[in-house]
C-alpha cells in the first residue's frame, strides 16, 4: 500500500492544493514502487521489465492517439465537421430541446472524440439557449454532460476509449463494440427520461435560436456534399473491421485532399495543422474555441500522462504489489457479479482521490486482469466495466477534473446536475446488472483459454 499512499498524498498535493498536473506526483509513485521493491529484493532487471511489458503493449494505441490528433486537425479544417455541425443544428425544437441536446452532444463527442470541447462550446450554447427556453439548468446540463460523456466514451478518436483496451492488449473496435451492450440501453432509457422531463419544463415549443452558429459556420467554411464522403468511408472502413491504424490514417488522407481542394488550402499550413493543431479565425469566439484544436502535439499531454501511470502500474504488478491489494478484496470477488462491482467500485474510488479519469482505468484494468482472465472471462469484459466506472462517473464529482471544468465552463454547479445526467449513472446500474445477470459477459475460446493458461 505504500506506494498508493505516496502517490494519493502527492496526487492530492498536486491537484487540490497547487492545481498542478498529475505527472510528477505518478513519476513518485512509480519511484516508490521501485525502491519499495528494490529493498524487498527485486532486482533492478525485474522492476524494468515490469514498467517496460507495460508501456510497449500500449505502443499501438500511443501512435493511434498521434494518427487522432491529425486526424482532428485535418477534418475541421476541411470542413468535414463544420459541415456536420451545421445541420445538426437544424433539429433543435424547444419541447424536445433536452433528448436532441443530449444525442446532438453525443454526436459532437463521437466524431470529435473530446467531451470537454463539446461541453465547452456546444454545452457552453446549449444552456444559453435552455435559458431562453425556461428550462432548469440543472436539467439543460445534465443532459449536455449525459451525451459529451456517451459520445466520447465510443469514440474512435477519444484518448480515454484509446487507452483503456492498450492497457489489457484489447483490440480499439472489440471494446467499443463490447460497450454497445451497456451503452445502447442506457441512452434508449435517457432518451424516454430527458422526453418526459423536457416536455414538462419546455416552454411554447418555440425553436431554439442558433443562427449565430449556423451563420458563422457557413461564413467560414465551403460547403460541399463532397465532405461528407471521408467520414462515411472511415465508418464503412470500421464496420469491416479494418485495423484502427489503417482506418484513421485514410480518414487524414481524404480530410487532408478535402483540404487542399474544397477549402483552398496549402500544403504549409495543413503541415502545420496536423503537427500544431488547426486555428480557426473566425469573428466569432465561440466558434474559434470550438475550431482551434486537433494536431500531434494536443496528444502529447495524455501519452506522457500513460507512459508513468503504466510504468507504475507495470512495477507494482511485476513485484506482486496489485496481486496482494487483490488478495485483500478477493473476499468480494467470489462471482462474476460482485467481481464486477468491485471493478466498478475500484475506479469510482480511483476517481475521488486522484481527481483523473485515466487513472480510474489504468490502475484497477491492472488490478483485476488477473481475477478476470481466471473466470475465463475476455478481457474486453473488463474494459467496457471500466469505462463505466472511470470515465462516466468523473464529470460526477466536484473535485475531479472532468466536474471541475464542466463546471467552470457551463456555469452549472456539479450537485445541480449529476442527478440529470442520467445517461452517466444509468451506465454503471446497466453494467453491474449485466455483471450480476451474465449477459453478455463473453467467456474466453478454448484455444484463449490455453494461451493464458500457458
Amino acid at each position: 500500500m505504500i506506494p498508493l499512499i505516496v502517490a494519493g498524498v502527492a496526487l492530492g498535493f498536486s491537484v487540490f492544493a497547487f492545481d498542478a498536473e498529475p505527472h510528477f506526483a505518478l513519476l513518485l509513485g512509480s519511484l516508490t514502487a521501485g525502491l519499495c521493491a528494490y529493498l524487498y529484493g527485486y532486482s533492478w532487471d525485474n522492476i524494468k521489465k515490469g514498467f517496460q511489458d507495460a508501456i510497449s503493449r500500449t505502443i499501438p494505441s500511443i501512435i493511434i492517439l498521434l494518427i487522432i490528433g491529425m486526424l482532428m486537425a485535418v477534418w475541421i479544417a476541411s470542413g468535414i465537421v463544420p459541415v456536420l455541425m451545421y445541420y445538426g443544428f437544424e433539429f433543435f425544437v424547444a419541447r424536445w430541446f433536452l433528448p436532441l441536446i443530449m444525442l446532438f452532444c453525443g454526436f459532437m463527442a463521437l466524431i470529435t472524440g473530446s467531451s470537454w470541447s463539446t461541453i465547452g462550446t456546444i454545452g457552453v450554447a446549449a444552456i444559453g439557449v435552455s435559458e431562453g427556453l425556461g428550462i432548469p439548468l440543472g436539467m439543460a446540463a445534465g443532459a449536455v454532460v449525459s451525451g459529451s460523456f456517451f459520445g466520447d466514451k465510443l469514440s474512435p478518436m477519444s484518448d480515454s476509449t484509446i487507452l483503456t483496451p492498450s492497457v489489457l492488449g484489447v483490440k480499439l473496435f472489440d471494446h467499443i463494440r463490447h460497450m454497445l451492450y451497456t451503452t445502447i440501453p442506457a441512452l434508449i432509457i435517457s432518451i424516454v427520461i430527458f422526453t418526459v422531463m423536457g416536455f414538462m419544463a419546455a416552454g411554447n415549443g418555440e425553436a431554439a435560436d442558433v443562427s449565430e452558429y449556423t451563420e458563422g459556420i457557413r461564413d467560414n467554411f465551403n460547403f460541399s456534399f463532397w465532405l461528407i464522403i471521408p467520414p462515411v468511408i472511415v465508418v464503412f472502413l470500421i464496420v469491416k473491421k479494418v485495423p484502427a491504424i489503417s482506418s484513421l490514417i485514410a480518414g487524414v488522407i481524404l480530410g487532408s485532399i478535402a483540404y487542399l481542394v474544397f477549402q483552398e488550402g496549402d500544403f504549409s499550413s495543413l503541415l502545420k495543422a496536423i503537427h500544431s493543431g488547426y486555428m480557426a479565425d473566425t469573428d466569432d469566439e465561440e466558434l474559434n474555441e470550438l475550431f482551434s484544436r486537433g494536431g500531434m502535439e494536443s496528444m502529447y499531454d495524455v501519452v506522457s500522462l500513460a507512459l508513468v501511470s503504466l510504468a507504475f502500474g507495470g512495477i507494482m504488478d511485476r513485484t506482486g504489489m496489485l496481486h496482494s491489494i487483490v488478495l485483500l478484496l478477493s473476499r468480494f470477488v467470489n462471482t462474476v457479479g460482485n467481481l464486477t462491482l468491485t471493478v466498478l467500485g475500484t475506479s469510482i474510488f480511483v476517481n475521488l482521490f486522484s481527481a483523473n479519469q485515466y487513472l480510474a482505468v489504468i490502475l484497477p484494468g491492472q488490478m483485476f486482469e488477473k481475477s478476470y482472465l481466471d473466470k475465463n472471462l475476455k478481457l474486453k469484459n473488463l474494459t467496457r466495466t471500466l469505462e463505466a466506472g472511470g470515465t462516466m462517473t468523473a464529470p460526477l464529482i466536484p473535485w475531479n477534473s472532468s466536474g471541475v471544468f464542466t463546471y467552470s465552463a457551463l456555469g452549472v454547479s456539479v450537485a445541480a446536475y449529476a442527478p440529470y445526467a442520467v445517461l452517466c449513472w444509468l451506465t454503471v446500474l446497466v453494467a453491474a446488472i449485466y455483471g450480476y445477470r451474465g449477459i453478455t459477459m463473453h467467456k474466453l475460446s478454448e484455444e484463449e483459454e490455453s494461451i493464458d493458461q500457458h
